[in-house]
């Protein structure tokens, strides 16, 4: 009776190693087959609508340079690859960043994280952007009104992740991005889907990571700011006329990643490399890495460096490319807390700072 039992139990997990095995290599497949159909354009920078998507957040992450998709865990991997967020080994998450960007903008992210054991982990993140008080000016008064205004951009997002296997986890989040000037708005409905392989070709540390972003609607600003007034033809009074404007794709995104983690006397040595393929402008190649010392004190460096396309290789920049980082991770009873500092130089526009704050219960 009792081998039967485990002749079945047996079975199961072949099937369901088998079926994930096999998730895998499609995923793979299509990946790659993407990367020759929708190669990176760097002369379709500035074209599309809801840009703030682009923007990363989490220090740990961008500490790496952003090349870490196959092991990023947890409430940070809502951004990376929502796949991690199945590795959240606590009840609950949450996590705090804030970071200054160029021109002056600063971006604010808070995220929360539950487990619900057997069924999954879901997570609810929000990106919001502070752009400061911008002077009002118009055609008479160029120098400005003496009014202000201040633009709203924000992203709200709720993820789903859960474990296919003891190696292969999976996870989507769908998104809504939102946009407003004074009296008009633009919105859209955009989702992730991720991947995550842990123990890759049975080797012990290797994982392969990968995630589709930002397949959504195009958006389109409405409102009263759009209106007119104009006279039309034979006609002697004025009238409100709707001014058209575009509509844009949102930049999506095809990325997939290695990462290496080895044991090095008291620490470990994470090293990650990432590919990511742009719709919107040209390819770029992350590369990083992360020594862990007694799993409490945590340096960090990466690289993140554009693919210049044969056929317009005077197009395309990246202000961003060297990154370095430092965390410290420490329990408090039954809470894990985790302080995390990551530097950008930013080509022509100063220097990133990047803060996060992390609790997982």
């Amino acid at each position: 009776m009792y081998n039967m039992v485990d002749k079945i139990e047996r079975e199961k997990k072949m099937k369901n190693r088998s079926a994930s095995h096999r998730l895998i290599y499609l995923l793979v497949i299509a990946f790659l087959c993407s990367t020759f159909i929708y190669a990176g354009d760097a002369s379709r920078v500035g074209t599309p609508s809801g840009v703030q998507v682009q923007v990363p957040v989490g220090a740990r992450a961008l500490g790496m340079g952003g090349a870490d998709l196959s092991t990023v865990k947890s409430i940070e991997a809502l951004y990376w690859n929502p796949a991690g967020l199945g590795n959240m080994e606590g009840q609950a998450a949450a996590l705090f960043t804030t970071q200054n960007i160029i021109a002056d903008i600063n971006v604010s992210y808070f995220a929360l994280g539950f487990n619900a054991g057997n069924v999954g982990v879901i997570g609810v993140s929000l990106k919001s952007f502070s752009f400061g008080d911008i002077p009002i000016t118009t055609v008479d008064n160029m120098d400005g009104t003496g009014g202000t205004y201040s633009p709203t951009f924000a992203t709200a997002g709720m993820t789903y992740s859960r474990h296919l296997t003891d190696r292969v986890s999976v996870g989507v989040t769908g998104k809504l991005i939102y946009e407003s000037v004074p009296r008009a708005s633009a919105s859209s409905f955009a989702f992730d889907m991720g991947i995550q392989y842990n123990n890759l070709l049975h080797v012990d540390g290797l994982s392969l990571g990968a995630v589709i972003k930002n397949i959504g609607a195009d958006m389109e600003y409405k409102g009263s700011a759009l209106l007119e007034k104009a006279v039309d033809k034979d006609e002697t009074y004025e009238s409100y006329r709707y001014r058209p404007v575009s509509s844009d794709q949102i930049p999506s995104t095809l990325e997939m990643g290695l990462s290496y983690l080895m044991n090095i006397g008291a620490g470990n040595l994470l090293i990650c490399g990432q590919f990511q393929n742009n719709n919107f402008e040209q390819d770029q190649i992350k590369a990083g890495a992360e020594l862990g010392l007694m799993d409490l004190f945590y340096l960090r460096g990466g690289y993140s460096m554009i693919v210049k396309d044969a056929d317009n290789p005077d197009y395309g920049e990246s202000v961003y490319g060297l990154a370095v980082g430092a965390g410290l991770k420490y329990r408090l009873g039954n809470t894990n807390l985790a302080l995390d500092y990551a530097f950008r130089p930013v080509e022509y526009f100063g220097n990133s700072n990047v803060f996060s704050i992390g609790l997982e219960f």
